[in-house]
């Protein structure tokens, strides 16, 4: 019953999240795919199996993957709606915002078994955290939820910025504080601590897929598939995959070029055409609202070339890291990742789309015009959502 209700939900890469809650990182090319989101389901199957909950391991896997991403993504559209409000103070702004969030173009994988939730969720908790004075800064919190954002997507790495930029700032804007040293000490474990944990994923990669001595013990049923498919079987030492002897062993830009062909400008092929057109309106929405910003910003910065007027800038533009992300994100999938993945990316990686898109929406959905920019934006969110859940849930390629 559940495979037939929810089976839909589990296409593309949610294959892989739903391969690696089951059986872990049993196969090379499953390393695109970082640990959180799945590792979470699997706890939370086994949990239920503890409790006496008789399902197949596939349907117990899809069905928390599922209801994770469902709660979660109600949580993340209340820290948007947060987020906003802190930002801007502007009850219409936060709520338009949130809506769109809930309807946003790439929705299908906020449901469907992807990490897209989970980082939605922890990024957006970053952020409201590092809004906080750095005196109220809740260090262990912030923590964890870097940690998670790390070791969730890769991008996560970016996240870092915003605690490192917020807390530069305050010291910046309030130099004379006694108790900075402490609070330097706090911020210095609290980004630490996340990158060793990230570390410690990528040591418990090296050891099962480079070091001879460990042992897997693979159902049989995944080694027949990897030896149909041939990929490369955890357990085979440092003779299984050269990025074992590199310098740096990090594994996951050699899967991404040798298994997904991920690389700068390599999806640049007329093969390609469709996918293009599917990311032109979120890339082109992100570049130009990104490129007006940046230049609004460059003529406030021109005209106060003084040590006071760049503290005034650095105090009245909050929203400066966030566009800044943003932008570096666009520009990433503008000329490096497969390029379909654009929407669902900077959907879930940063609130800026959904408050430049608040932007253009009136105060109430009666006063919305179809022959106007929030029309435009209406029928585009209510589109791809309609569209991508059909084509997806009947695993026709929408990625």
């Amino acid at each position: 019953m559940i495979k037939r209700c929810l089976g839909g939900l589990r296409h593309w890469d949610g294959e892989y999240f739903l391969h690696i809650a089951g059986n872990l990182y049993s196969y090379e090319n499953t390393l695109a795919f970082y640990p959180l989101y799945p590792v979470v389901v699997r706890h939370v199957a086994q949990a239920l199996e503890a409790f006496g909950i008789s399902l197949s391991q596939e349907s117990i896997l899809l069905l928390v993957a599922v209801v994770l991403n469902l709660w979660l993504f109600c949580e993340s559209a209340n820290l948007l709606f947060q987020l906003t409000q802190v930002l801007f103070n502007d009850l219409n702004k936060s709520w338009n915002a949130a809506l769109i969030y809930c309807f946003n173009p790439a929705n299908i994988f906020f449901t469907a078994a992807y990490s897209e939730t989970f980082f939605a969720y922890y990024s957006f908790y970053v952020m409201l955290e590092c809004m906080k004075p750095t005196g109220s800064f809740r260090y262990v919190r912030l923590g964890c939820a870097l940690a998670s954002c790390l070791v969730c997507r890769s991008n996560g790495l970016l996240t870092l910025g915003y605690p490192l930029y917020f807390f530069a700032r305050h010291l910046l804007l309030k130099i004379k504080e006694s108790n900075s040293c402490l609070q330097l000490a706090q911020m210095t474990l609290t980004i630490l601590g996340p990158i060793g944990l990230l570390h410690t994923y990528y040591f418990y990669i090296y050891r099962l897929y480079c070091l001879p001595s460990t042992i897997t013990n693979h159902p049989q049923h995944v080694v027949n598939y990897a030896e149909e498919r041939k990929y490369l079987l955890s357990g085979q030492g440092s003779e299984g995959s050269p990025w074992c002897q590199y310098t740096f062993p990090f594994p996951y830009s050699y899967v991404q070029s040798h298994y997904w062909d991920v690389g700068f400008l390599r999806y640049y092929q007329w093969k390609q055409l469709p996918n293009f057109l599917l990311a032109l309106p979120m890339l082109s929405f992100m570049h130009w609202h990104c490129y007006d910003y940046m230049q609004h910003l460059i003529k406030a910065v021109w005209s106060r070339l003084t040590p006071s007027g760049y503290k005034e800038l650095i105090r009245d533009h909050t929203t400066f890291p966030f566009v800044l992300h943003a932008a570096l994100l666009t520009l990433v999938c503008t000329v490096y990742v497969h390029i379909q993945v654009s929407t669902r990316l900077l959907a879930s990686a940063t609130p800026v789309f959904y408050w430049f898109a608040a932007d253009h929406m009136p105060k109430t959905l009666a006063q919305l015009k179809l022959r106007s920019k929030a029309g435009a934006l209406f029928i585009w969110c209510a589109t791809y959502s309609l569209v991508g859940t059909v084509l997806f849930s009947n695993n026709y390629p929408w990625t």
